[in-house]
């Protein structure tokens, strides 16, 4: 598999057609399911619960775009299959594509924001429906948190933008660490997803006077 030597550290997106293929829930748990190690559309589906035949079409969309790469492929009983990985670490997004005033960008910035959401709250009930069922099964309760918090704080913008530096340092930590072997059932995958973001209200007087209703 000398093609995983060639995997990019970032992927950057700068045209709507790509952004469109990752604006899509079942695309990004695709994507990181894949991150880790390269595996096959049965072994996603698998995982997912879902059926293969309903991941080909996002594998192709996933593939076409350059979001991820066939690294190996094996004959079984005659059917070729295919090995498929991420072709970089990471993804980010021109900003241009982000840009509120641009002609798309605030739809460009809904989809992006439903899309992650979406994906979030996938992945917590599938979870949570797959610890229920081993329980079911005899698996021993053991008790994790699961932390949802939404917090408003009133700053100034030097103290958030310090801030937000010492955020992405620590998760650039988190992003670093390597993953941990061991037997897979006794493994814990742990997602961290967060949104930083300055939040403003309208001032009624300032409002009123540029003529909004």
């Amino acid at each position: 598999m000398d093609s995983i030597n060639k995997k990019l550290p970032i992927f950057m997106i700068e045209d709507l057609e790509t952004l469109k293929v990752i604006t899509d829930p079942l695309r990004l748990q695709i994507l990181g399911l894949l991150d880790p190690k390269p595996q096959t559309i049965n072994q996603i589906a698998q995982k997912l619960g879902s059926s293969p035949s309903r991941l080909y079409y996002h594998f192709n969309l996933l593939e076409s775009s350059g979001l991820i790469q066939v690294v190996e492929t094996k004959t079984r009983n005659n059917i070729i299959e295919k090995i498929y990985w991420v072709t970089a670490d990471d993804i980010d997004i021109e900003k241009d594509l982000l840009n509120f005033t641009s002609k798309n960008g605030q739809e460009n910035i809904t989809k992006v924001i439903a899309s992650s959401l979406d994906a979030t709250r996938a992945d917590i009930m599938r979870s949570l429906q797959v610890r229920k069922f081993e329980l079911a099964q005899g698996a021993k309760p053991q008790p994790r948190e699961m932390v949802i918090r939404m917090i408003k704080k009133r700053v100034r913008d030097e103290t958030y933008q310090r801030f937000v530096e010492e955020f992405n340092t620590l998760m650039k930590a988190y992003n670093d660490l390597p993953d941990e072997d061991g037997d897979e059932d006794e493994m814990n995958v742990f997602t961290i997803a967060c949104y930083l973001y300055p939040s403003y209200y309208f001032n009624d007087e300032k409002y009123e006077s540029s003529g909004g209703e």
